[in-house]
């Protein structure tokens, strides 16, 4: 089963910067890149919740999806209650069966986890989705 889950991360507005640059230079070495979407269509798919933009990366490698984006919207909508979580970093692990490259759970976590401390801020878990669960 897949799994998906919101971390907050603590920071305010004004550190997009420094969180997107950090998390930018994790995944230099691995020759990837976080790219800032404005696409109409992707961002509709937040909806209610309206962005002006986020940030994705997609590892096929490891079979996660990461999103960063804002917990509070353009409309001043709260996705999180949490007061000290300014940006929100959602997480899709994959769960791939044979006969493709099976990556471990485990793997999938440490990666995530690098990420997280990479970004230089702390952060906390916020959601865990159920089995089958949609997405908030």
């Amino acid at each position: 089963m897949d799994k998906y889950l919101e971390y907050g991360i603590i920071s305010t507005p004004a550190d997009e910067k420094a969180l997107a640059a950090n998390m930018q230079a994790f995944f230099v070495p691995l020759n990837r890149m976080m790219v800032k979407t404005k696409s109409k269509g992707l961002l509709e798919a937040h909806l209610p919740f309206v962005y002006k933009y986020y940030y994705w990366n997609l590892n096929k490698e490891m079979q996660v999806y990461v999103e960063l984006y804002p917990n509070e919207d353009a409309e001043g909508k709260r996705k999180f209650a949490d007061p000290e979580t300014a940006w929100i970093l959602f997480v899709n692990m994959k769960e791939i069966h044979a006969p493709h490259d099976v990556i471990p759970r485990q793997e999938q976590e440490r990666y995530v986890q690098e990420l997280l401390e990479a970004s230089g801020f702390p952060y906390v878990v916020l959601y865990e989705y159920a089995d089958g669960e949609e997405r908030l």
